[in-house]
């Protein structure tokens, strides 16, 4: 997965980098370094697999739940 395509899916999720950083319990520079142009991470393949399988309406509950201490 390119940074773009990373970018695109949290676009479609309407989560931000630091929103799904929490979500996926990493640190928000991981996240901007996967997306970074120039010389980005390696986006790890569980995310890669997991991106195209969420919904915005299950990133929403996914993030209250989270919000709310429901780990």
């Amino acid at each position: 997965m390119t940074p773009d395509q990373c970018r695109a899916h949290l676009m479609r999720l309407e989560i931000s980098q630091q929103g799904f950083a929490r979500l996926i319990r990493v640190s928000p520079q991981t996240v901007r370094k996967w997306l970074r142009q120039r010389e980005p991470l390696e986006i790890p393949r569980a995310v890669e697999l997991l991106l195209p399988l969420l919904t915005p309406a299950k990133v929403r509950r996914l993030v209250a739940e989270l919000e709310a201490g429901q780990d």
